[in-house]
């Protein structure tokens, strides 16, 4: 498997030396570091990069900035956000911007490379407090968008990432019969990905 060349950006050493030694060196090679979003976008342009992995809070250009920038200039760079940061309004807001992933500083190690693994082949990922801050619990006047019961606890499982094996598991249901609850919900809410389901419960007003 050809490695992923990844770029660190954070303003603390300490969890960029943590990064280097946590990511598998067989599938992964840090090509690149910096401490600040300028730095970080001025390599970007320079070097072959597949992933950014950034905080959202740095000196002068911060996270957000350097990754609008950055999808602005390679829309298929995978971007991973790691941050102490878990207000919604800032999660969304990096959520439009294009990110793939984000995780809070404290996930587990563990976490943290399964998370960097699947955005690397081509799936997104949110820690489990992030996509329950973002969901939450859904209002029971979310049926009015056309959205049943079932529907609503399965989207729920699918913006965590759950395979249609695993919701089928947990619910006692068959893969076949997820598989069409999972065909329904983004016909209903008019959405592609798990990015567009949690904008579409927010901006209806589901959480």
């Amino acid at each position: 498997m050809k490695k992923s060349r990844i770029l660190l950006v954070d303003d603390h050493r300490i969890l960029i030396d943590g990064m280097r030694k946590l990511l598998p060196e067989e599938e992964f090679e840090v090509v690149a570091e910096a401490t600040d979003g300028a730095s970080a976008l001025s390599i970007l342009r320079q070097k072959m990069i597949d992933m950014l992995i950034c905080d959202i809070q740095m000196p002068g250009m911060n996270g957000l900035e350097l990754i609008r920038e950055a999808r602005k200039d390679d829309p298929g760079l995978k971007i991973v956000v790691l941050s102490m940061f878990d207000e919604r309004s800032m999660v969304l807001e990096a959520l439009q911007s294009g990110v793939n992933a984000y995780l809070l500083k404290n996930a587990p190690q563990d976490e943290m490379v399964l998370a960097i693994r699947r955005v690397r082949d081509g799936k997104t990922y949110f820690s489990q407090d992030i996509s329950n801050h973002l969901l939450g619990q859904f209002d029971p006047e979310a049926e009015k968008h056309n959205l049943s019961k079932r529907e609503l606890e399965i989207l729920k499982m699918i913006a965590k990432e759950y395979s249609n094996k695993e919701i089928a598991r947990q619910l006692f249901i068959s893969e076949r019969t997820v598989e069409s609850h999972r065909k329904n919900i983004y016909r209903k809410t008019n959405t592609e990905s798990i990015i567009g389901l949690i904008k579409y419960a927010i901006e209806h007003e589901l959480v």
